[in-house]
């Protein structure tokens, strides 16, 4: 039995932890002979592996999900390009995304090679920690391409990314500004436009793109499902990815 009288520590015990000579030559011989650097790096690359393969699990099941993603329809989506296009580009987007902001004008730079071969389809994504301006920017881009056509919802998006502050923030001069990039968009009616953004029906199509998005694989904005609209083959590119990245899966969805 072995007893610890105050201010005196257990034996085999010390205030401070201290290598033994025999571990600290263990360790010098390890070093010397390089098996210590070897086993680190094949830590390191084992970990590496792991996240490697995590990461492509992750891409097949979203490729797998975005074959949820609704058929592009002519008379419900909104649609910038050749409307018969072969491939679309379906973006899943929130005007209140940072990331977004970055994005905006990416895809229409990517579809620009294809000689009409490939089109994009915006769908709204308002994130709910973007709170209640990032669906009024939704709703108000929907409204804009209802009074005018598709093409001003794209250029009302365009803008209101390229001004807002971005993560809720809204435009900086508020609802004076929205009106300026509406009319800028091709808007005339305000009235019909404001109360356009109150009618219910608008409100329940953009929670049925968000349900849409939710069962293709979208976790976050921008989201894009790159859909071959003859055969259905589908693909998905999460985040603000180059123009170079989007041609990738155009090109993929084109052979397939």
């Amino acid at each position: 039995m072995v007893v610890a009288l105050a201010g005196m520590p257990l034996q085999g015990h010390t205030s401070e932890t201290k290598g033994s000579p025999e571990i600290d030559a263990l360790i010098k011989r390890l070093e010397d002979s390089g098996a210590l650097d070897a086993a680190v790096d094949r830590g390191i690359q084992r970990y590496v592996q792991r996240q490697r393969d995590a990461q492509r699990e992750q891409q097949r099941t979203q490729t797998e999900s975005a074959k949820n993603a609704r058929k592009v329809d002519l008379k419900r989506d909104r649609i910038f390009g050749n409307l018969q296009a072969e491939v679309s580009l379906i973006v899943y987007d929130d005007l209140e995304c940072p990331f977004c902001k970055r994005f905006a004008g990416t895809p229409e730079q990517a579809i620009a090679k294809f000689d009409g071969k490939a089109n994009i389809v915006f769908r709204h994504f308002p994130l709910p920690f973007h709170g209640e301006m990032a669906k009024r920017g939704a709703y108000y881009a929907e409204c804009v391409a209802r009074q005018v056509n598709s093409g001003a919802l794209f250029a009302f998006a365009n803008d209101w990314l390229k001004l807002t502050g971005a993560n809720g923030e809204g435009l900086p001069e508020g609802e004076a500004q929205i009106k300026e990039i509406a009319k800028a968009a091709g808007a005339k009616d305000f009235a019909a436009l404001d109360a356009c953004t109150r009618d219910p029906a608008v409100a329940q199509l953009v929670r049925d793109d968000i349900a849409d998005g939710v069962r293709s694989g979208i976790t976050g904005t921008p989201g894009v499902v790159v859909r071959n609209n003859k055969t259905g083959f589908s693909l998905s590119i999460i985040g603000a990815v180059p123009a170079q990245t989007l041609e990738q899966g155009i090109q993929k969805a084109l052979a397939n």
